[in-house]
């Protein structure tokens, strides 16, 4: 290939390349705005739904004797100016996912004028009118109105969710086209084949020639040529990883790449120990100073067995802390009744955040394949991964089966 091909075809992907990463900055930004907006709405739910509390006790007041009325009704109308304000602010939150609380607005207006009727007949001394109106038609309008402010926060959150696991998705489509647009550039630059020599024209004459006269040399022979027989079919070669394999790889990062915790990763995990091979996995996340690995999240594991393992030192003499110190892959080979094992650094922009760790099935040893998917699945859970903080207490004896789970 020329190398002006070449270098266009560099220059191609280079463009192509920074137009995903500024589409997946703008998902980023966009998730961002989404979480504001969801704090946002979250906060003017909370202090709109404590301001009704509070005018219905204040409302109750009003009924109650010695009580000095001019103090509870001003009270009332700065409530009922608060929650005005914040269901404006919660309505301009909810303007995004087509939602409102005009209802609610409309039942302020109504709660409003019932406060100025029970205030006038609680003024007059007529007791029992007030309360009419204030456990009668003031609860079921102090009720509703927190029935949709209640209402509105929970679709606020749940349209966030929705929109953040899409662009999560999104985000991840456009990473692994980066990397198949690369890979294509890759072996598109591969050099072919040598081209041959340029041959005699007139070669092939006397070739033929000589051909010619050996035959003429040769004695005739009666017996009748044998039969040659046909070759054997090649069998094809089996690819080292299956292709349902890759698909199966490809789906659980794309689970992974929308989570936001370790704290769904039980099934995905489950996913992940059946492409290795493995009987459990486990997830191990950094402390905040990087002396310690705690399991967030386990996999084919008696929680008990977890549970006493508890966090591995840095400095540990094992498969899991040395795979952490060299920010590498360590396997360890099956022998006896031990299966084989193997750890895989997660690392990210600041160094290594934790191990990915797996036990494998009897009679399956640890391969170069089944490292290498090992290593793809560390490094998206390393999206995920953040330093932990580990309260400092004496390492449990490991034995048996434990030893194992620790790696």
């Amino acid at each position: 290939m020329r190398k002006s091909v070449r270098i266009g075809l560099v220059v191609f992907g280079l463009l192509v390349t920074a137009g995903l990463g500024y589409r997946a900055l703008q998902d980023e930004q966009a998730i961002e705005s989404a979480q504001l907006n969801r704090a946002a709405a979250d906060r003017f739910a909370e202090e709109a739904l404590s301001a009704l509390a509070d005018l219905k006790a204040t409302l109750h007041a009003y009924v109650a004797p010695g009580q000095g009325l001019p103090f509870w009704a001003a009270r009332s109308a700065t409530l009922l100016d608060a929650i005005r304000v914040r269901l404006l602010a919660l309505d301009a939150a909810l303007a995004a996912t087509g939602g409102s609380v005009a209802d609610s607005l409309d039942g302020i207006d109504q709660l409003t004028a019932a406060e100025k009727r029970a205030r006038t007949y609680a003024d007059r001394g007529e007791p029992l009118l007030a309360g009419d109106v204030i456990f009668t038609e003031v609860r079921d309008l102090l009720i509703a109105a927190a029935s949709q402010v209640t209402g509105a926060r929970n679709t606020v959150r749940r349209d966030h969710d929705q929109r953040a696991a899409g662009l999560r998705r999104e985000q991840a489509g456009l990473a692994l086209g980066a990397i198949a647009l690369w890979l294509i550039i890759a072996l598109a630059m591969v050099p072919g084949a040598a081209p041959a020599a340029a041959v005699d024209p007139t070669q092939w004459r006397h070739e033929l020639a000589g051909r010619l006269k050996k035959s003429e040399d040769l004695p005739l022979k009666d017996e009748p040529a044998a039969p040659v027989a046909p070759a054997a079919p090649v069998a094809p070669v089996a690819p080292a990883v299956p292709v349902t394999a890759l698909r199966d790889v490809g789906e659980i990062c794309a689970d992974l790449s929308a989570l936001s915790d370790f704290g769904a990763l039980t099934g995905t995990l489950a996913r992940v120990a059946d492409v290795l091979g493995a009987s459990g996995v486990i997830v191990w996340v950094a402390s905040n100073d990087g002396s310690k690995l705690s399991p967030v999240a386990t996999y084919g594991f008696d929680p008990r067995m977890v549970a006493r393992i508890g966090t591995i030192a840095r400095e540990s003499a094992n498969l899991t802390a040395a795979a952490f110190r060299e920010n590498s892959a360590r396997v360890s080979p099956a022998g006896g009744s031990t299966p084989s094992a193997l750890a895989i650094s997660m690392c990210g922009p600041t160094g290594p955040l934790g191990v990915l760790s797996a036990e494998l099935r009897a009679g399956q040893n640890a391969d170069e394949a089944c490292v290498a998917l090992a290593t793809i699945f560390a490094a998206q859970l390393a999206t995920l991964a953040f330093p932990v903080s580990v309260a400092p207490a004496a390492d449990a004896p490991i034995e048996g089966d434990a030893r194992r789970a620790a790696l």
